[in-house]
């Protein structure tokens, strides 16, 4: 679990990097907040937060395996095909390190 938490730490550190890099300030709470907005965006977050809910909430050895299912569900399915993205981008020699970045997190 420690692992896990410092391998997102890094993540958000380089999602946000991205976003105060890239988009205008008066445009970056639209970004962050398109989550709130886009109602399959919203399903899935709601979705995987209730199946690590469960978990805390009843500490289970079930639950804790669920809520590892739930890790695989977001990182395999959700996040890696965002990260196609800026493979293509590094592709063409067009923000190289964030796609290093997102081979780490892909390891």
């Amino acid at each position: 679990m420690a692992e896990q938490i410092s391998q997102e730490g890094m993540h958000n550190q380089s999602y946000q990097y991205m976003i105060e890099t890239i988009i205008p300030s008066e445009r970056r709470n639209y970004v962050y907040d398109f989550w709130r907005t886009d109602k399959v965006l919203r399903d899935r977050c709601e979705f995987i937060a209730g199946l690590y809910q469960e978990y805390v909430d009843d500490p289970t050895p079930e639950n804790y395996f669920v809520s590892l299912m739930a890790d695989y569900l977001l990182e395999g399915m959700y996040f890696y095909n965002g990260f196609i993205f800026f493979y293509n981008l590094a592709s063409r020699m067009l923000m190289p390190g964030s796609a290093d970045i997102f081979k780490m997190i892909n390891r």
